[in-house]
């Protein structure tokens, strides 16, 4: 089985601000899939943006895998 991966390599990523938290949603423009997380503003957008990235990779698996 191959390793799916964000298709053409861009993702994009939407920080937002709610209270004491930060949300990030990161999109694969290609397939339309988003994965959302939530953290304290206290976290780095580096430890952010790596969990998002790897939240959507793992959907975009299971998305495959179904099809």
């Amino acid at each position: 089985m191959r390793k799916p991966q964000v298709t053409n390599g861009e993702i994009y990523l939407e920080f937002q601000s709610v209270g004491q938290s930060q949300r990030l949603t990161a999109i694969d423009p290609e397939t339309g899939l988003e994965a959302t997380v939530i953290g304290p503003v206290a976290a780095t957008r580096e430890h952010m943006t790596n969990l998002a990235i790897k939240k959507l990779k793992r959907r975009i698996a299971q998305e495959t895998s179904s099809l």
